[in-house]
């Protein structure tokens, strides 16, 4: 399954666009398959599947502890892999994974592994607009949509640019600071970046992440313009906390019921 899509099948459809996000943790690896067929049945359209980093430098406390109980646990690149092949066969992945584990496994043949593994889709949160030509470029050889990332804050016409060279959607940091902060981050008003994203790329999904908790913030999201949200520190707790699959299921067709903008 193609992460392109079937967001814009969503999209198109009207309904909002649910991405949900996913540590890989061998210590975790026999829940996964259970755990992402719950997610699927909960309304996500696709999934993003996070590679375990020792500076996680957009991640909050919730995800920084679950990146460091993966490492604990002895995580590595092959573990991702088994995971994209699991994940792949029920949602269209995409892997979030900083440039360090890239660059230091070799750009070309990383991402012709997690192609390989049944990756469409790549995130990788440190890496600029001005620093990401090679990786499109490499992106494109092995049909993954290199997706990028668009601050709050930054000027219309930034975002306008951003639109137009990311593939698959725009990722839309819907607050200041890390991922899982403070409520007070979902009070920005993005609607003037997605104006500008949507007329730079009519076509492009834009979705909205970093503070979608529950039903209310995927509501503002959406109210924004947004096509649809990522969810990813909020279902991490509950992954933490060891809720079984139907919990999961019920959390996320909550965040997937939100209203849409017409």
């Amino acid at each position: 399954m193609r992460l392109d899509r079937e967001l814009d099948a969503a999209r198109r459809a009207g309904r909002p666009i649910v991405v949900a996000y996913v540590l890989v943790d061998r210590a975790r690896r026999a829940s996964l398959a259970r755990w992402v067929s719950a997610l699927r049945a909960g309304g996500a359209t696709a999934l993003e599947l996070g590679f375990p980093f020792s500076d996680p430098i957009a991640d909050g406390p919730v995800l920084e502890a679950a990146h460091e109980r993966a490492l604990r646990d002895g995580t590595r690149w092959p573990d991702l892999l088994d995971a994209l092949r699991t994940t792949a066969a029920v949602l269209p992945t995409a892997v979030m994974t900083y440039a360090n584990p890239l660059v230091r496994r070799g750009l070309d043949r990383a991402v012709g592994e997690l192609s390989a593994a049944g990756a469409t889709g790549l995130i990788v949160p440190d890496l600029s607009l001005e620093e990401s030509a090679e990786f499109r470029r490499v992106a494109r050889r092995h049909r993954i949509a290199l997706v990028l990332l668009a601050a709050p804050g930054i000027p219309t016409e930034r975002v306008a640019r951003i639109a137009k060279a990311t593939r698959g959607f725009l990722y839309l940091v819907g607050q200041y600071g890390t991922t899982g902060g403070p409520a007070r981050g979902s009070t920005v008003d993005l609607s003037p970046l997605v104006r500008a994203a949507r007329r730079a790329s009519p076509r492009l999904p834009i979705l909205y992440g970093f503070g979608v908790r529950d039903r209310g913030s995927a509501t503002r999201a959406l109210e924004s313009g947004a096509d649809g949200v990522i969810v990813g520190t909020a279902l991490e707790r509950r992954l933490a906390h060891g809720d079984p699959p139907q919990a999961l299921r019920r959390f996320l067709a909550s965040i997937a019921g939100a209203p849409r903008r017409s």
